[in-house]
C-alpha cells in the first residue's frame, strides 16, 4: 500500500470488477425498459405479454411512477396552509407546511403535499382538530401557553404566464388547545 493512498472499500472492489458492472448494466436497462412497458397504453401487444411482469418489477424495486400529474387538466389554483397561533400574552406566530431544498427534496416532501390536499378539504372535517392541537404542540417551549389554533387556506389560480397574483385567505377552523391536568 502507498502511504497516504487509501485501500479501495470492498464495495468499490465489487463495483469495478467486470461482473458487477455487467450486473449493474443489465439491471439499469431492465429498470428502464419496465418502466417504458408500464407506461404503454393498455391495448397494446407489448403491455398485454409484458405488463404484468414489469409492474411486479417495478414495484418490488420501489421505482414504479405515475404519470397522473400530467394529465391534459391539471389543478390551475395554488394552493398553502398556514396554522395561526396566539399565545395567551398576545404574540402571534405563524406555522408554514415544511418545505425541502428546491432541489432533491421531493420524495421527503411530497407527503406534506399530499397531505395539505386533504387537510384543507371540507371531505376532511374530521383531521382538522387534530391538527390544530397537533400544530399547538409544536409551540410548548414557548414561554406563554397556546391561546388558539387557527387553520387557514391560502390560494389563487395560477396565471400562465408572469407574475402570480396574490394568495386569497379563507380561515376555516380554530381550536383551543387542551390542557394537560
Amino acid at each position: 500500500m502507498t502511504e497516504g493512498v487509501a485501500e479501495p472499500s470492498a464495495g468499490e472492489r465489487i463495483e469495478r470488477s467486470v461482473v458487477a458492472q455487467i450486473v449493474i448494466g443489465i439491471a439499469i436497462v431492465a429498470s428502464l425498459l419496465a418502466q417504458v412497458v408500464t407506461h404503454l397504453p393498455p391495448s397494446s401487444t407489448v403491455e398485454d405479454k409484458l405488463g404484468g411482469s414489469a409492474s411486479y418489477l417495478v414495484r418490488l424495486a420501489a421505482i414504479e411512477s405515475q404519470w397522473g400529474v400530467f394529465a391534459p387538466n391539471p389543478r390551475s389554483t395554488s394552493l398553502k396552509i398556514e396554522g395561526r397561533v396566539t399565545f395567551e400574552d398576545g404574540r402571534t406566530a405563524v406555522w408554514h407546511l415544511p418545505e425541502g431544498a428546491r432541489v432533491g427534496a421531493n420524495l421527503r416532501y411530497y407527503r406534506w403535499r399530499k397531505w395539505l390536499e386533504r387537510v384543507r378539504s371540507d371531505d376532511f372535517r374530521i383531521v382538522w382538530e387534530p391538527t390544530c392541537q397537533w400544530i399547538a404542540t409544536l409551540y410548548d417551549d414557548v414561554d406563554s401557553p397556546v391561546e388558539s389554533v387557527q387553520l387557514v387556506r391560502l390560494f389563487h389560480e395560477n396565471e400562465l404566464y408572469g407574475p402570480q397574483p396574490p394568495y386569497e385567505e379563507f380561515e376555516y377552523h380554530t381550536c383551543i388547545p387542551e390542557t394537560e391536568g
